[in-house]
């Protein structure tokens, strides 16, 4: 016994010291070299036009970024600079230090080149650095409306985040422009990001992502993409009724299997000639697409996702009407992930990695979440909304919340499986949608489609005042 506790004691000491010398290192980057860095590379005149993406965490272009690189990109004028797009992702906090200071390091002459840096979420390397008076940097901020509290709101709260770095560098002194998505949730951003002094930088144009919401072309295609990878999972759902017995001699190209095509392009619009058209659609026939995205619990390095739903209860109780498509936070490893049943792989289908969070809510009829900020993208559906929470005074302990969290919920909130399968027994009309469509106009007023158009605009304006100057 006494072996085993040196050991313990030896394997303590020493993840101790492994954890000083990597927080050594990073507090000598973020006070010092990313500083001097930067300075250095500064010397050389800002490259107009240039824009910097800069991707806190994702290792590629995210859909934060997406519509809005694209659009960049397509702007061109015969008596203007043309913009230049490079994307520069850092992995800020999820890879290595080693790794994450190599990529900050030769991030700096692009950021100290830029006439405009974009970013979609808090990062202390980015605060660090001395940024020039000719550089614009626009915070458009990865989640839509006020759910949970983040940034400097979390200075009192014990998430497991690192909170001195916003001490050491506040966000604010960096940030030109925040973009929100509506004028609702301007104080609690200037609450997280210190900035109630410059409140009127904090603009409620729109997230540039939620445009893709509102063109008919994306939701075709979303749908189109769900039903070729739910056709792959279970074909037996786009089965003609008495085939689906014959599912293991039918062959596995497209023809054999004699699919049931539901019409594509499940249709958001407040016109109604669609709203009639978006009645008779749906991604699999006779079946109500259910979506459950819960946010993660613990910290954003060590994320799990909850394991509360008793999905072969739904399955007993909701399975001939109804599919469940399942998305976990990304930040969520796979083997931190819940798996799906073996028995339930033909009604719960874990969709994570196949098909992004934006392509899941346009497809679903009905969506079930806890204290994930999806509330206020899906809310632009006026569909039913459920919350599963379970832990919410934990929660509600560890994280905090911007508002009274059941007040602003615009569904109603559960404890269990079983409320929620009651709930999803009843028809749509049972639903209170005009309280989700009160929710939308609250939160998201700016997402209207041409959110990307505003802040291509601000650009605009921001290029022209600095040339001016000049």
């Amino acid at each position: 016994m006494k072996a085993e506790r040196r050991a313990e004691m030896s394997i303590g000491i020493a993840n101790a010291f492994h954890a000083l010398v990597r927080n050594t290192w990073r507090e000598s980057a973020l006070n010092n070299l990313y500083s001097y860095r930067y300075k250095a590379a500064a010397v050389s005149a800002v490259i107009p036009g240039s824009v910097v993406l800069l991707e806190v965490r994702d290792k590629s272009l995210s859909d934060n970024f997406r519509l809005l690189r694209a659009a960049i990109e397509r702007r061109s004028s015969p008596r203007s600079t043309p913009y230049s797009v490079s994307v520069v992702s850092i992995r800020e906090g999820m890879d290595h230090q080693r790794s994450v200071l190599s990529s900050c390091l030769k991030a700096i002459p692009l950021l100290a080149s830029a006439q405009f840096i974009f970013v979609d979420g808090i990062s202390p390397f980015l605060d660090s650095l001395p940024i020039r008076k000719e550089t614009t940097v626009i915070q458009i901020w990865h989640a839509c409306g006020a759910f949970k509290r983040f940034g400097n709101s979390l200075s009192e709260k014990d998430s497991g985040l690192q909170k001195s770095a916003p001490e050491r560098h506040p966000a604010c002194q960096n940030y030109s422009y925040v973009t929100v998505s509506a004028p609702e949730v301007i104080w609690a951003y200037a609450e997280a990001f210190r900035m109630e002094d410059r409140i009127e930088r904090i603009l409620p144009i729109g997230v540039s992502r939620t445009d893709m919401f509102f063109s008919i072309k994306y939701r075709e295609k979303a749908c189109g993409k769900a039903v070729w990878v739910l056709r792959r999972m279970a074909p037996e759902l786009f089965l003609e009724k008495g085939e689906a017995s014959k599912i293991r001699t039918l062959a596995y190209d497209d023809a054999g299997r004699r699919a049931v095509y539901a019409k594509l392009g499940d249709v958001y619009s407040d016109q109604a000639q669609e709203s009639v058209f978006a009645a008779g659609t749906g991604i699999v026939p006779g079946k109500k697409v259910i979506l459950y995205a819960p946010t993660f619990r613990g910290t954003e390095v060590h994320a799990i996702s909850p394991d509360r739903l008793d999905i072969p209860m739904m399955k007993r109780k909701l399975g001939e009407s109804c599919i469940l498509l399942i998305n976990h936070h990304p930040f969520t490893k796979e083997k931190d992930r819940p798996k799906v049943p073996e028995d339930c792989r033909d009604f719960a289908f874990d969709m994570t990695d196949r098909l992004s969070i934006e392509e899941l809510l346009t497809v679903a009829d009905a969506c079930i979440t806890d204290y994930s900020s999806i509330v206020f993208e899906y809310s632009l559906f006026e569909r039913p909304i459920l919350f599963f929470a379970y832990d919410m005074q934990e929660y509600l302990d560890e994280r905090g919340f911007y508002y009274p969290i059941r007040e602003m919920m615009p569904g109603p909130v559960c404890s269990t499986t079983q409320e929620l399968t009651e709930l999803l027994m009843t028809p749509d009309s049972a639903f209170n949608l005009l309280r989700v469509r009160e929710f939308k106009y609250r939160f998201m007023s700016g997402c209207d489609g041409h959110a990307t158009a505003r802040i291509l605009q601000l650009m605009n304006r921001v290029a022209a005042e600095k040339g001016a100057e000049r």
